[in-house]
Formats: C-alpha cells, sequence, structure tokens
C-alpha cells in the first residue's frame, strides 16, 4: 500500500489542478447571438441604409442581469432573426478589460477570419467582434444614451438624427423589443421610405467574402464569376459600388500575385513562368492581361 505523506498529497493535488493559466479560455465555436455592428460609425451607416433603428445595449461584465438579457433576448432565436433584418445591434459592455484580467471563462475567445482573411480572435459571447473593438464601442457615442447609471439599459437610436427613440432601464424581454422596433421602423419608413433590404446586403456581402478569398487562394477565375453573379443591372448602388470595390481589391491581389512570380523567377524561371501563363488565362480581358504577358516575356 502507498503511503502518502502530506507533502505528497499536496504535490498531487496541484498535478490534478494544474492545466492553462486561468484566463487562457479558448473556444471552437461562438455562441449564437445576434449580429453586432463593429463600430458605432459602421452602425450609423447601416442603420441609414437599411433604415432601421439602432438598438443600444449598455451592459456590464459583472451585471448578472445583463447576462441574463444577453442570454435571453441576444442570443434569443426568434430575436436573433428578427434583428438580422429590422435592427442595427450595438453592445456597450464594461468592465471587460477586468474580465479578460481575471480570465472569466465569458471573456474567452474564438480564431477566425476577418474579412480580408487575417485570423484575428473574436470574442465568444459576442460573436463577430473583437476585444479592442469592444472596448472602442464602451468609449463611443454608443455609451452617451445611458445618463441613469444603472444596467442593463437599452435604448432605440435614429441613425439620421442620432436622437433617442426610445428607452429602457432594467431587463427587458424580445417581444417588448421587437414590438418598438417594428413601431419605430414605420415611422422611419414614413420618413425616409424603404431602405435597403439586409438580405440583399448579406448576399453581397456573402459574395464579396467569397471572391477575396477565392482570390487570395489563386482562383481568379472562380472570383471573378462570383462578383460577375453579385449582382444586377437592377441592383441598389450602394450594392453595385461594393461589387466594384472587390472587383478592385481582386484586381490588387493578382496585381501582386504577378510581382511574386516576377520575383520568384529569378529561383525557378521555369515554375513562374509556368505559373503566370496560368494566372495569364484567368486574367484574360482584364487590365492585367497585358502585364501577365510582359512578365511572361521578361523571363
Amino acid at each position: 500500500m502507498l503511503d502518502w505523506s502530506k507533502t505528497g498529497l499536496l504535490l498531487l493535488a496541484a498535478m490534478l489542478i494544474s492545466g492553462p493559466a486561468f484566463g487562457q479560455h479558448k473556444a471552437e465555436q461562438p455562441k449564437s447571438c445576434v449580429e453586432f455592428a463593429p463600430t458605432w460609425e459602421a452602425a450609423v451607416d447601416e442603420a441609414k441604409l437599411l433604415n432601421v433603428p439602432i438598438v443600444v445595449h449598455s451592459h456590464g461584465f459583472y451585471c448578472g442581469p445583463c447576462w441574463g438579457m444577453h442570454r435571453s433576448v441576444l442570443q434569443n432565436k426568434k430575436y436573433i432573426e428578427f434583428a438580422s433584418r429590422y435592427s442595427v445591434e450595438v453592445i456597450a459592455l464594461g468592465r471587460l478589460e477586468e474580465g479578460v484580467a481575471k480570465g472569466d471563462p465569458k471573456a474567452a475567445t474564438y480564431a477566425a477570419k476577418n474579412d480580408d482573411g487575417e485570423e484575428v480572435e473574436y470574442m465568444l459571447e459576442f460573436p463577430g467582434l473583437t476585444y479592442d473593438q469592444m472596448i472602442a464601442l464602451r468609449k463611443s457615442p454608443a455609451s452617451r444614451y445611458n445618463d441613469t447609471g444603472k444596467i442593463p439599459f437599452t435604448c432605440l437610436v435614429d441613425p439620421h438624427t442620432g436622437e433617442e427613440i426610445q428607452r429602457w432601464s432594467g431587463g427587458q424581454s424580445a417581444g417588448t423589443l421587437m414590438e418598438a422596433v417594428m413601431l419605430a421602423r414605420r415611422d422611419l419608413i414614413q420618413k425616409h421610405g424603404e431602405g435597403l433590404d439586409r438580405r440583399d446586403l448579406q448576399a453581397v456581402v456573402g459574395a464579396v467574402k467569397s471572391a477575396k478569398s477565392e482570390a487570395l487562394d489563386g482562383d481568379f477565375t472562380q472570383a471573378f464569376r462570383i462578383l460577375e453573379k453579385a449582382v444586377d443591372q437592377d441592383a441598389h448602388a450602394h450594392l453595385r459600388s461594393r461589387v466594384d470595390a472587390a472587383n478592385e481589391a481582386v484586381m490588387a491581389i493578382a496585381k501582386k500575385t504577378i510581382g511574386d512570380l516576377e520575383a520568384l523567377a529569378a529561383e525557378d524561371a521555369s515554375k513562374a513562368k509556368r505559373e503566370l501563363s496560368r494566372l495569364k488565362r484567368q486574367l484574360r480581358g482584364t487590365p492585367l492581361e497585358e502585364a501577365v504577358q510582359s512578365a511572361i516575356d521578361s523571363i
């Protein structure tokens, strides 16, 4: 039989509880939640475009009722679906720095790629937002609406004027917010007309993201094909401008690829010429076709 001394027991306990330092929590998948605007300026621009109210949520990291509302409203499936069409959601969360410093599990992050293809760390409970974005939102004009000194606090904001439409102090239900949002949206439509349907906007945003991803993977043919199908002639001007900007971004990636292959030619001329020939086929009919041919001729 083993004879465990007091010291041995303490060592065993230390081994059993040892592991990653508290605060280094990681998660594979983000929590299901409403989509938050990354900045106050982005929230205003999108809400104007869609002609919907901005819903500002003033919460605190160490506020129990706030987390209760987070679970019952912001992570509520019906409210998520509703908000995806009829509102722009903004979170102003206090004391997040403290939660991160203490390694609270609710401050966990997950890794994902942003729209530029860069891998970043997003907040698990607030998917799509980085820590820095959340700190900036807390310091943005989103926080000025809560002059009650209490949390949770919620309000609807007119994106065209910045004026508060309605406010609530204390936790609210998803139904209460949805009803108020629809009334506010009705008034906004009467004043400014119908806005862009977010489903159309999301479709174009998705196409742009996919096209950039294909371009970064070297498939420019597919990238241009995706963007060509993203909008039609009758599409909203904003959507067309997004696609135009995406085409320019794909062309910039292609131009960089040409430069990289020209540099490769110094080490492996055969491979560089082969890759440039393949690239030329993908860029046929574009302003860069001549540049690719020039690069091939120079080898």
